[in-house]
C-alpha cells in the first residue's frame, strides 16, 4: 500500500509540473532577435540583438576605470565604483557610474577575457528590467548590446529567423 500512494503522489506531482512548465512557456512572448531597448541610466536607445548562447547580457563600453581598483580587473574590485562610458549604434555616448557586482572569465571561441558586470535598467515596451550586464569594448561587433539569457529569462523567447534562398 505505502508504494501505491507513493506512485499516485509521484504520479500527481509529476503532472503539475508538467503543467506548469507547459504554462510557463506558453506565457513567453516570441520575439525578433533584434529589438529596440533603452538603457535607463544613459537615457540611450540601443539596438539589441538578442542571445540564447550568452548567459549574461554586454553592452558597448569604453574608459573603464575603476574607483580605487589597481588597473586589472580583480576579485576584490566587487563593490567598488566603476566609471565607464556607453556608446550606443548611434554613436551618442553618456559617462556613467555603477558598483561592481560581479568579475568574471567570459570565454570566447578564440580567447578568454575577464568582464567587470554591473547591474543596468533596460526599459523595453514599458517594462523595466534590472539586468546583470558585462562591460565589453564592442565598437568593432555589429550590435553594441547583446540581451543573454538573463535577460530572455523576464518571458521572452527568440522567434526563427527565415533564411533566404538563393
Amino acid at each position: 500500500m505505502p508504494r501505491a500512494a507513493a506512485a499516485a503522489v509521484l504520479l500527481v506531482a509529476g503532472l503539475v509540473a508538467g503543467y506548469t512548465l507547459g504554462a510557463g512557456n506558453a506565457a513567453r512572448r516570441v520575439l525578433d532577435p533584434v529589438v529596440m531597448v533603452r538603457i535607463g541610466e544613459a537615457g540611450l536607445d540601443f539596438r539589441a540583438r538578442l542571445d540564447t548562447g550568452a548567459v549574461v547580457s554586454s553592452i558597448n563600453a569604453h574608459d573603464l576605470e575603476v574607483v580605487g581598483g589597481s588597473g586589472r580587473p580583480a576579485l576584490d574590485d566587487i563593490g567598488r565604483e566603476i566609471r565607464f562610458t556607453l556608446v550606443n549604434d548611434a554613436g551618442e555616448q553618456r559617462r556613467l557610474g555603477a558598483r561592481i557586482e560581479q568579475v568574471r572569465g567570459i570565454r570566447m571561441a578564440d580567447c578568454r577575457e575577464v568582464r567587470y558586470h554591473v547591474y543596468l535598467t533596460v526599459f523595453f515596451r514599458g517594462h523595466a528590467y534590472r539586468v546583470l550586464t558585462n562591460l565589453n569594448d564592442r565598437s568593432k561587433a555589429g550590435d553594441k548590446l547583446l540581451l543573454g539569457r538573463n535577460w530572455l529569462y523576464h518571458g521572452y523567447a527568440v522567434g526563427p529567423v527565415e533564411e533566404v534562398e538563393l
